[in-house]
Formats: C-alpha cells, structure tokens, sequence
C-alpha cells in the first residue's frame, strides 16, 4: 500500500490548460466509506478548509477537526487501498490530494496539478484490476477522466467530450465497469461509460431537471443509485437494475441547499449528507427500514476550545484583591481580602483585618467581618500607581497564639 500511495500522490497529471479563477464550485460535502460501521463525512468550512468528522470506535461521531488547505470547491472521499483519500479543486483549479495514514493522522495536501472547473468525481473500479477513477469538468466544459493502476501510478488525463455543467459523479456496478453522470446545459442527467474494453458516447433521455452535481453509489453488483437536488431544492433519485431504469423518484421536498454526496457500507445501507444553511443534514436508507426523514448534522466548524482552566491561586493562604481598572485621583478604590483553608491547616480565625495606604495622605480603614471589603481613598497622582496593604490578625484556634500577616496589592491612578 505505502508504494501504491506515494505512486498515487507522485505520479504527474497533464495540464488543462485556462485562466486560473477564484470561484466555489460544487459546494457540497463528501462521504465515504471502508466497509460495515465506518464513515467519514467532509466539508469545506468558511475559510477554505477541509474539515472532518468520522464514526469512532464507541459508534458516536467525532467533532469537526480541520485538515486545512484552501480549497475551491467542496470535497470527495473515497475509500482505496485500506484507507481514506480525500480530494478537492483548489483556489488555483489545480486538484489536490489527502490520504489517512495508518497513525491516524493525515499526510499533507499534494498537488495533482491540472486545471479543473468543478469538483472531483471518483469510483474504485469492480474487479481485479483495483483501478482507481478520477473525474473533473475541466475549462472547456468537457469531461476529463484519469485512473490509478496499481503498480504503474496515473494514466493520463484524457477527454470524454460533452458540454457539462457540474462535476462529474462515478460508480461501477460491475467488474471492468465505469459510469460517469453529470449535469447537461438543459439542466438533465447524462452519462458516458467504459464497457471494459471501449467508452460509449454521451447519453441522455433521463428527464427531469436537477441543481448542482448528481451523486451516485453502487452498494450492490448490479446496483445504481443516483440522487440529485432537484429544481424544487428537494431530493430525488433514480436507480438501476438489471430490470433498467426506474423512474424519478421524489424522496424528499425539504430543502436542501446543495447536491447531495452519498455513501455505503454494505449491500443494505446508504446515506446521504447535503448542505442546509451554514450545517449539514443527513439522511439513511436501510434494507429493513426504508429511508429515515433528513436530521440535523449541526454546523461545519471546528467547535472552540475549552476555556483555559482557572490560574491556581497565589502561594499563601490571603490574598488581596484590587479594583481591576484604574482608580480616578481622589477616588476611592475597592479592595477585599480572601482567606482561603491552607492544606492540613485549620482555616484561619481572623479578628481584625486593617487595610492601609502608605506616604501622604496615609489613609486606614478596617474590618471584622466576612466577607472583608472596603473602600479606601488613593492618595497618589493621576497617572502613578501605588500599593495598598492589610494586615491580618488572626488565631489557629479560639484561644490560640493571636498572628499577624500582611500582604500588599498594586493599583493604577487614572490620567
């Protein structure tokens, strides 16, 4: 595998030739999976970024972790060779590569080069030939198709024709087989593809009228699904099997706000991720239950640390506390005591607690009972600082040695 994948992220990719632009295609989120109980959702966050989350060990899904890059179009995963490849357009058309690495971290993103108009379409090839396919719209509105062979690295780029307004999406229902679907100028489906030995030519007759990209999976031999986000923004799907095609389904008219992506993990499970707002919605499909409504996926971001723990507290068992801002001239500034329980020490029994201020304009107050605040007039000048001081008086136990402590906190004088 590790010759296999540095092959896949070394080998050079012909370039398609047009000016370089900024835009966002294909917005939507990738999925993927490598077999029963494992998904990988992915998203292009506000910034650019990639980010992440994945089924854990405990069955929960992970926050959102970010694998950076700055990309411009959404991602796609697939699963190949043991592991997880992630995909994406970057900001200069180019397409760009991740992959998971055994460790559990991710490799750096790698430049395929290329120029691309749209997202990436992939599809591991059925049989034993363990192709990978890569897909892009490229400046011409054309389709461009490569594949990684295992032991030789990428083909070239090579032209499916077509005039194409979306990315491309990809399957492979049967050994040797590819299918590649995307978006026409009318807005319908169409789609080309590799019988094993030669490519067909372009077809249509799909009906309908879609938004975005289609997505499409084969969770069986001889099983295609094919959603889209429909002109009403709601979810539809065709399928295929040996039987042929069905007709448009309408799986669901809430709104979704970008095309679907959709992923399986076995014959009898599938699920689609699709953007509503700035978060995701999810919905699934299962042989014994049917499909289950859209639910909340919560937003694309990387949730905010934890608050940094609070600052132990000071050597010593009093601490004097200040006014946090400065103190106008003449003014008075508040100032409190806290005696805390020293470790294996009775708590301290304090009697009288004198506050003070030294030099001109020497000021004193005192206290004798919790919880220790007072008011004390500064006698420094605008601009200056100064301390204040308490003194402490207090006993161990009722008729204990009488202590004394002081301690001493600076203060800031306003301008």
């Amino acid at each position: 595998m590790r010759r296999g994948v540095a092959a896949l992220v070394a080998a050079a990719l012909l370039v398609i030739a047009a000016p370089a632009r900024a835009d966002v295609f294909d917005d939507n989120p990738g999925t993927a999976s490598r077999g029963p109980g494992d998904a990988w959702v992915f998203a292009r966050a506000q910034d650019g970024a990639v980010l992440e989350r994945h089924l854990g060990a405990d069955g929960q899904w992970t926050q959102w972790s970010s694998l950076g890059g700055n990309t411009g179009s959404g991602p796609s995963a697939i699963a190949y060779g043991g592991t997880i490849h992630v995909f994406v357009r970057g900001t200069d058309g180019a397409t760009y590569q991740k992959y998971l690495l055994p460790d559990g971290s991710w490799s750096a993103w790698a430049s395929l080069g290329g120029y691309a108009t749209s997202g990436v379409g992939l599809a591991v090839r059925r049989g034993a030939g363990n192709y990978l396919d890569l897909a892009v719209k490229g400046g011409n509105n054309e389709i461009y198709h490569r594949a990684y062979v295992p032991g030789t690295g990428w083909t070239e780029f090579a032209p499916l024709g077509g005039a194409l307004t979306s990315a491309p999406a990809l399957n492979s229902q049967a050994d040797g087989l590819l299918n590649v679907f995307a978006r026409a100028t009318d807005f319908a489906l169409y789609q080309r593809s590799w019988t094993g030995t030669a490519w067909t030519e372009w077809i249509g007759g799909f009906g309908g009228q879609m938004l975005g990209a289609p997505a499409t999976v084969s969770r069986h031999v001889n099983v295609i699904s094919v959603y889209v986000r429909g002109t009403d923004n709601g979810l539809h799907q065709r399928y295929w099997t040996p039987a042929g095609w069905s007709e448009w389904l309408p799986l669901d008219a809430t709104p979704i706000d970008s095309a679907p992506s959709a992923a399986s993990d076995g014959p009898d499970r599938e699920w689609l991720f699709a953007r509503r707002g700035t978060g995701l919605v999810y919905k699934e499909w299962t042989a014994a239950g049917g499909w289950t409504a859209w639910s909340d996926f919560g937003k694309v971001e990387v949730p905010p640390p934890p608050p940094p723990a609070p600052a132990p507290p000071p050597d010593g068992e009093v601490n004097l506390e200040t006014g946090v801002r400065c103190t106008p001239p003449g003014g008075r500034l508040r100032v409190s005591i806290d005696v805390r329980k020293p470790k294996g020490k009775a708590k301290a029994r304090v009697s009288k607690i004198i506050f003070f201020t030294k030099g001109k304009g020497r000021a004193v107050r005192s206290d004798r009972r919790a919880p220790f605040i007072v008011r004390i007039k500064v006698n420094r000048p605008a601009g200056s600082s100064g301390r204040v001081y308490a003194r402490v008086y207090y006993r161990r136990s009722t008729k204990g040695k009488l202590h004394r402590k002081t301690v001493s906190r600076r203060y800031s004088v306003c301008r």
